[in-house]
This record gives structure tokens, sequence and C-alpha cells, in this order.
């Protein structure tokens, strides 16, 4: 019984690996870093952490080099 908890963790990171790939290949950081999903409790802490306060280089880009506030 004990093992429904991982495989519900495992499916639910198997289906947003995908998306979350491309939300980090969007925003310009690289996208090995949705595989951090895998990481049982952590890992969407981790993920949603690095979105949420790194710098994206895609905005940097689209904004012409000016950065953000």
């Amino acid at each position: 019984m004990g093992h429904h908890g991982l495989l519900y963790h495992l499916v639910m990171a198997v289906l947003l690996i995908y998306p979350s790939w491309k939300i980090f290949q969007r925003a310009g950081l690289n996208p090995a870093l949705s595989l951090l999903i895998f990481l049982p409790a952590l890992g969407w802490w981790i993920a949603g952490a690095i979105l949420a306060y790194s710098k994206w280089p895609a905005i940097d880009r689209a904004a012409g080099g000016e950065g953000r506030a």
C-alpha cells in the first residue's frame, strides 16, 4: 500500500515533464531543469522557485536587452 504514493508521484511527474520542459525552454532557461520534478516532495517546489525567482533570458531578449526591474 505504501507504493501507491510513489506510483502516483511518478505518473504525475511523467505527465508534467513535457509542459514544464516547454515552459523552461520558452523562459530561456535550461529545459533540463524540468527534470527536478522527479525529486520526491521537493522537486516541485525547487522547479517552481527557479521559475519564480530567476531572471528569464527570453524576457531580456524580447525587451531589447533593457532588463527587468
